[in-house]
């Protein structure tokens, strides 16, 4: 049988003392029984805050089941879980000791849980009968027809509140069992500021109206008691009489009582700059980070001041939530994986992909090199997937990630777009273009069986007026001689920074797309320059396209004739 690994919590048989940020002490000492967060980089949310919570709730209500809710099943399998067991095993927890994943655990733990389970598929089963079962916003049937006693969260702007709430209802549990914690049906969310115009849904800075300020300063004073009393308790035991241990757990019972009454019913909403952690950052993280963020985004990343771009500065001024579709995996492939897998994301998890149809990409070259993958479906054009690189990784590079994920797509037939200055050189043989068709039909001289067509040989420069006029026509959808745009929500999520970050201006009276942040810092490119939105540009901005186009936009007057 398992024992309990070492953590400050009222009513262990031992303590153990550690090293925390003061808002980690602070939550921890406190357990509230909702928490609603909103921290900056480097603030632990998944790995300390989040991984301490499921600790907690686990030991004080043993058996529960409980739910991790995601924006995606996939976010949750390949990144979120993880950073969770990180942070599970950093405080103590071992797998197979404490915790398993995707199988039935031993039937002394199983006799333990308030809720047998049929299956253990994705799933992370607990040594005293918790389980933690995985629910995602693009997924309803992982949470349906299930009863849980708390709700877990991270990303919580990615979780659109009206699909959020109508998962509530199933945070009900056992009151008889389970109601006498002060965990019982709590949330705790994490979270970095969202930004309503980069369609991220700002549903969590409402919880800041349902804390009681005085409650949780109460709280907080009872829980700076109890870790006294727990000092105490070490050095009694360690030094002390079998008298002083027995007054001084008398008084830990006493006040255990105080707080857990004071805990009822309590929401701790805060937000955060990442210098809560300045003592394990260091400064000289924050130097960094200024230095290579720029003010704007070091305001907005460390220091949890969201910057917005006002809509009429937006270059792609039409791009609204409806041309980004959420529901893009297919779960029959990634079903195939467990938690602990090493998950192949390739072509065959995208649900609107069409494998008998050919590709099409747009291609942009620099320090940044990123690639625009979609297909034309009348009425729409769908944008299924993009990739990039980032010096030193290169030409080859990008080739090698397209080849990887799509190598199970039958029709091999690639269209590639690209801007003229990628073929421009072609004759001091710095051809980009054909460079990246080459890269791509061989790789170490063995074809893949990949056929490239470069589309735009000789093709007159794009002007930024035309790829403007084009973009915001097709997103108004005012002709219907141009396409429906669809872009995968997730699998293009640095073209989608890309496009709501770009921002324009007018010089010489002409409209501009401001480019300045191609010159971040190399790691900031993906989401926050335009790199990507170019790639997309070359992808869309083609002939046939801007021929409609100019013809919408062109205004013809006639000669004035004064009679």
């Amino acid at each position: 049988m398992p024992t309990k690994p070492k953590i400050i919590k009222p009513g262990n048989d031992s303590t153990d003392f550690r090293f925390a940020a003061w808002l980690n002490q602070i939550i921890d000492m406190g357990g509230f029984k909702n928490v609603y967060l909103f921290g900056g980089r480097g603030l632990g949310k998944t790995s300390d805050i989040l991984s301490g919570r499921v600790q907690d709730v686990s030991f004080d209500m043993p058996g529960a089941p409980f739910a991790f809710v995601g924006d995606t099943y996939v976010n949750l399998m390949t990144n979120t879980v993880k950073v969770l067991i990180e942070g599970l095993q950093r405080k103590g927890w071992a797998e197979n000791y404490h915790y398993v994943l995707d199988k039935a655990p031993a039937d002394e733990w199983r006799e333990k849980q308030y809720a047998k389970l049929f299956s253990y598929k994705h799933t992370i089963s607990v040594f005293n009968g918790c389980t933690i079962n995985l629910v995602s916003m693009d997924r309803p049937s992982s949470g349906a027809g299930n009863s849980y006693v708390h709700l877990f969260g991270d990303e919580s702007k990615y979780l659109k509140f009206e699909k959020l709430k109508k998962l509530m209802p199933a945070i009900r549990g056992d009151y008889i069992r389970f109601g006498h914690s002060p965990f019982y049906r709590g949330h705790t969310f994490t979270s970095d500021l969202p930004n309503p115009l980069e369609n991220e849904d700002p549903w969590m800075l409402e919880m800041a109206s349902r804390m009681d300020k005085q409650q949780i300063l109460d709280i907080i004073d009872l829980g700076f008691v109890l870790n006294d009393i727990h000092k105490e308790m070490y050095w009694a035991e360690m030094e002390g009489t079998s008298e002083d241990v027995r007054r001084l757990s008398k008084k830990l019972v006493r006040w255990e009582d105080r707080q857990i009454k004071r805990r009822q019913n309590s929401t701790f909403f805060y937000v955060a700059s990442s210098y809560v952690n300045a003592d394990i950052l260091t400064e000289g993280y924050f130097d960094e980070q200024l230095e290579s963020l720029g003010i704007d985004e070091f305001k907005r990343a460390i220091a949890s001041i969201k910057t917005f771009l006002e809509r009429g500065r937006m270059f792609y001024g039409n791009l609204d939530a409806k041309h980004f579709y959420a529901d893009g995996y297919n779960y029959d492939y990634y079903d195939q994986f467990d938690l602990r897998d090493n998950i192949q994301q390739t072509s065959r998890g995208l649900r609107y992909i069409r494998p008998n149809s050919p590709l099409e990409a747009g291609f942009d070259a620099g320090n940044m090199m990123s690639l625009v993958l979609g297909q034309e479906q009348k009425p729409y054009y769908r944008v299924l997937k993009n990739l990039y690189t980032l010096t030193p990784e290169w030409i080859e590079d990008l080739a090698l990630k397209f080849t990887d994920f799509f190598a199970t797509h039958n029709k091999k037939e690639l269209a590639l777009y690209y801007d003229r200055a990628a073929n421009q050189y072609s004759k001091a043989k710095r051809d980009f273009a054909t460079k990246l068709k080459n890269s791509i039909e061989k790789v170490n001289g063995k074809r893949t069986g990949w056929s490239v067509k470069l589309m735009n040989v000789g093709q007159a420069n794009i002007t930024h007026a035309e790829e403007y006029d084009l973009m915001n026509d097709i997103m108004a959808e005012r002709d219907p001689r141009l396409p429906k745009l669809l872009m995968d929500k997730f699998e293009c999520k640095e073209l989608k920074g890309s496009l709501e970050l770009a921002p324009m201006d007018k010089v010489s009276g002409k409209i501009k797309k401001i480019k300045k942040s191609e010159q971040l810092a190399l790691k900031r490119l993906p989401l926050e320059s335009t790199n990507m939105s170019d790639a997309f540009k070359y992808l869309m901005c083609r002939s046939k396209w801007l021929d409609i186009s100019k013809k919408r936009n062109t205004t013809y007057v006639g000669s004035a004739t004064v009679r």
